[in-house]
């Protein structure tokens, strides 16, 4: 171009420069003005401007500009009123600029020559590049050829960090999903995100009310008042704007003009009032194909989506699907939590809760020297325990047994005041806060009472059932300190009662301390046994229960399980001694012998067999949090030549609550050696998604509870967690598989592991030794296998 000419090859190693840029974390405003700096030192222009076409397709933004650098205040132009600058954004082709013609400068009337440079994009322009000469030029190829890779690499920068910052916001919302943060704040929060991503759209969300046929007002932060409540109580219908006409059909509704489509017919008033030209709305569903809620951008001038707005509708849509659906397992997992599914009442922690509540209640009038009986805190536990349970599940079956315990949580319900806590404990156990009961004959009215209404037949199936509840009752005092001391005496004085006969009551007192030595003569006999082993004269064993691929059918590892046998009282259950050794910290070197043994007996399969075989071994909270742990498990690991990935390490939630740092540390330090790690019971505490997403948990394992309630109401509750699972990229193992309905229903929800009495109950290591040589290589599970 006249006597401007640069070398090719500078000219050249710059365009290189600023499209490495282009591809790097280089922010967008720096970018443009180093485009405009590098056409600045190659062709003789006066002056070089950006414009960013906004989500209307309409409207040009002055984003940058040569000599003010970035303007502090946006100036708009509508296209529209530009005739040539519509040929340009439909062709998409180059323009010149002369003061003899139509195409005028955008930035300086005054100006003589220049040309008008669309950034291309999917289907329409992304923006312009107009560059201005202050005499008339001869745009020859090489010049022209040259501002079009400039444009092509703005056009790569700009799509590069639309994508950049939809994978933000993907990201953002997933953290707040998994950190487990309310409904209403995370699609509030992806409303804002998507609105910056698209400058000139207003984002709503609306949500299917559970009940009615209608949408609520799930997010919408830049509605104005009025808006969010017209959108509130939209109903799902034919011609009901965009969002109800798409929740409607169940597809995307694109209303680009909603002055003159039907589907606005009825709110075409509404939309002129409120500056609504333009609605996108796109319905979005559960896993299970429920309809959730639609997602909707709209827009104060007509216009029809591009390719960028439907990349970030189907993600904004995809992301409150996800939203809602942790919303609702949390949701559900929680009310598994505080709330029991049969019954409806609470469930154990949450009476362990309120319990404890009432137990700090006590303590701080001590500690303030409360002296007036009517001002101190009072109160009694009931425990309650359903005599001949057993036999109506025996002779009636399990649906009758059920309806018999709905049936008497509901007598005890009415047989109660409104100021008492009645809670199912699990089983066909229940207690009850008496609140305010000061003495024995308080709560002996309520006794009777609850015995009154229970000697009356319930009918269940066309059949009279009588039924009683034996009692134990314990009152508040200044010796109790934490819940459980409550209800195991409550507990205690409950099973005396039975003992005297069933359908009584039995208070709590000195006389039952033979039950509490009891315990503490168990406590002493474990001591004698741990120490025992020591001396080479183990009473311990581990039986070993196999663990089956579902999807492979074949077997994979065992599960080592603790078992204690007394020289007077035989095999004592783990259920009865567990409890006793984390009480009494005996669990810490018990704990390490079962790790030792089980990694013993790995160690003598794998040099027997040539099959891979991984052992999963629980770990109590005590044990996982001695300092030497780690080091423990892996001198263990080279002592018997152990791959850490034949190694699975089972902790529970009790676990996870510890210091989250140490817990994380130590998480990752046994990951480091290989190890699996599974959580334990889940779903039967406070199961928290923040330390699921946090925390390097590789394996749910299903409690027995929920695999046994599965055709019993408890499969939605599976197939969330193993929906859960998979979406934290974990696998899932479920225990308790007693039937093949039960495995198969699994196996068809994608649970890739599974144990239980279906398949074999726990093994002597000698049989366990034949199922390996048996059932290493692909089976078929049609059969249980034999103990």
């Amino acid at each position: 171009m006249n006597d401007f000419a640069t070398n090719p090859l500078d000219r050249q190693s710059e365009l290189t420069e600023l499209g490495q840029k282009a591809l790097s974390g280089f922010s967008l405003t720096d970018l443009y003005l180093d485009a405009i700096a590098l056409m600045s030192h190659h062709l003789p222009i006066s002056d070089c401007s950006l414009w960013q076409v906004l989500s209307d397709s309409n409207t040009l933004r002055l984003v940058a500009k040569q000599k003010a650098s970035l303007l502090g205040d946006s100036t708009d132009i509508d296209s529209r009123d530009y005739p040539w600058l519509q040929t340009l954004m439909q062709t998409g082709q180059t323009a010149v600029i002369a003061r003899q013609s139509e195409q005028l400068p955008l930035t300086q009337p005054h100006g003589i020559s220049g040309l008008c440079i669309p950034i291309p994009g999917p289907d329409r322009p992304l923006g312009l590049l107009e560059i201005l000469t202050p005499d008339p030029q001869n745009w020859n190829k090489e010049d022209r050829n040259f501002v079009n890779c400039v444009a092509q690499v703005l056009a790569t920068a700009i799509q590069r960090k639309r994508s950049e910052m939809l994978l933000q916001t993907q990201t953002q919302i997933l953290e707040n999903v998994a950190t487990g943060q309310g409904l209403d704040a995370i699609l509030n929060s992806l409303c804002l995100l998507i609105e910056s991503q698209s400058p000139g759209t207003v984002c709503s969300i609306l949500l299917r009310d559970a009940h009615q046929p209608e949408l609520r007002m799930g997010a919408g932060p830049s509605l104005s008042s009025e808006v969010a409540a017209a959108f509130d109580h939209l109903i799902i219908a034919e011609n009901a704007g965009s969002c109800g006409t798409a929740a409607f059909r169940g597809q995307a509704v694109y209303v680009e003009d909603t002055q003159r489509d039907p589907v606005w017919v009825d709110f075409r008033e509404f939309a002129q009032q409120h500056n609504i030209l333009a609605c996108w709305s796109t319905p979005f569903f559960s896993q299970s194909g429920d309809l959730l809620g639609t997602f909707a951008l709209s827009h104060q001038v007509p216009c029809s989506p591009t390719a960028h707005h439907l990349n970030i509708i189907k993600t904004a849509t995809h992301l409150a699907s996800i939203a809602m659906e942790g919303h609702r397992t949390a949701e559900q997992l929680k009310q598994k939590a505080l709330f029991d599914n049969l019954t409806g009442l609470p469930s154990r922690d949450y009476f362990y809760e309120q319990l404890q509540r009432k137990l700090q209640q006590v303590q701080r009038q001590q500690l303030e020297g409360y002296s007036r009986q009517a001002e101190l805190c009072h109160f009694a536990i009931l425990f309650l325990d359903v005599d001949h349970f057993k036999l109506v599940n025996d002779s009636l079956g399990h649906s009758v047994g059920d309806q018999l315990l709905v049936a008497i949580a509901q007598q005890l319900k009415e047989s109660l005041r409104p100021q008492d806590l009645l809670a199912r404990l699990g089983g066909d156990e229940f207690a009850i806060l008496l609140d305010g009961v000061v003495n024995h004959q308080q709560a002996h009215k309520i006794v009777q009472r609850i015995q009154r209404s229970l000697a009356k037949p319930l009918k269940l199936n066309q059949q009279e059932v009588f039924t009683s509840v034996s009692i134990g009752i314990t009152h508040s005092t200044s010796l109790y300190q934490h819940p459980e001391e409550l209800l195991r005496d409550a507990d205690t004085a409950m099973y005396r009662a039975k003992a005297h006969g069933r359908g009584g009551y039995v208070v709590f007192d000195e006389t039952m301390h033979k039950q509490v030595r009891s315990r503490l003569w168990l406590g002493n006999s474990l001591r004698y046994a741990v120490k025992a082993i020591e001396q080479g004269q183990n009473p311990f064993l581990l039986q070993y229960q196999p663990i089956f691929c579902l999807r492979q059918q074949r077997l994979i590892g065992f599960e080592a399980l603790l078992r204690w046998h007394h020289p007077q009282q035989g095999l004592i259950s783990p259920e009865k001694f567990i409890p006793v050794a984390e009480e009494t910290g005996l669990i810490i070197p018990l704990g390490q012998w079962v790790l030792k043994a089980a990694c013993q007996q790995l160690a003598v399969w794998e040099q027997e067999f040539s099959v891979p075989l991984t052992m999963s071994i629980n770990v109590s909270s005590q044990q996982f949090l001695q300092p030497n742990f780690v080091q423990s498990v892996e001198s263990l690991m080279q002592s018997h030549q152990l791959a850490g990935h034949h190694l699975k390490l089972e902790i529970t939630e009790t676990v996870l609550m510890e210091s989250t740092h140490y817990v994380t540390d130590r998480l990752e330090q046994l990951q480091n050696l290989g190890i699996s790690l599974s959580l334990d019971d889940f779903g039967t505490g406070y199961s928290s998604l923040n330390y699921l997403y946090n925390l390097p948990i590789n394996t749910l394992k299903i409690d027995r509870s929920f695999v046994w309630g599965i055709g019993q109401g408890q499969d939605q509750i599976v197939k969330t967690i193993i929906a859960l699972a998979h979406g934290l990229e974990m696998n899932v193992v479920a225990e308790g598989i007693e039937t093949i309905e039960q495995m198969q229903y699994l196996h068809t929800l994608g649970c890739e592991l599974g144990q239980g009495y279906w398949f074999a109950r726990p093994l002597q290591p000698e049989a366990a030794q034949q199922v390996i040589a048996t059932l290493s290589s692909p089976m078929s599970l049609s059969l249980p296998i034999a103990e």
